[in-house]
């Protein structure tokens, strides 16, 4: 398969806060690295009990269910508002509050597998959408949370944020156990 290359978007197309999370993208094949991304979640996933999900390293901080199930309700966000600006939504797409979604989301009443499942079907999703984009959607821009973002850009905060959290959880929550 060829990947399809897309240049990083320049910092007028994004927040600032987002910063980190593009820094964190290295490479320019944006559907090689959500498919080696999910290769790497679902290995962690399958080696992961139902015990060790529940952990958090802090009282107050997630637990790896409910940053697994963060993960997915950004993508599914962010793929959304990537989706949007490129069909030529003029409206401002609302942002969402990540705590609140964790709090009502009970992802820790669910079992490891059924987060793995809708893991891959939302990746699945983002990596068909993404690679079904032609180079003028690429670069179109439009205003989520109250900020312009351009749909490259969000290809690149995808991964980013799930690379960021990939990061928070090797160090803090898995190495820790052992």
């Amino acid at each position: 398969m060829t990947w399809l290359e897309i240049e990083p978007p320049s910092t007028d197309e994004y927040d600032s806060y987002y910063q980190g999370y593009v820094d964190k993208v290295e490479g320019r094949q944006l559907s090689l690295i959500l498919r080696q991304q999910r290769a790497k979640v679902l290995e962690l996933l399958d080696g992961l009990s139902e015990e060790q999900a529940v952990y958090r390293y802090a009282p107050e901080k997630w637990s790896i269910k409910e940053v697994l199930g963060h993960l997915i309700d950004t993508e599914r966000v962010f793929a959304y508002r990537a989706m949007s600006i490129a069909r030529g939504e003029a409206q401002s797409l609302p942002g969402f509050d990540q705590d609140e979604y964790v709090q009502v989301g009970d992802f820790d009443q669910r079992s490891v597998e059924s987060l793995r499942t809708e893991y891959e079907a939302v990746r699945n999703a983002s990596i068909a959408f993404f690679e079904s984009l032609d180079e003028a959607s690429w670069r179109k821009t439009g205003t989520a949370n109250d900020v312009t973002v351009s749909v490259r850009a969000i290809g690149y905060i995808v991964p980013g944020h799930e690379a960021h959290h990939l990061g928070i959880l090797r160090e803090r929550y898995l190495e820790s156990e052992e």
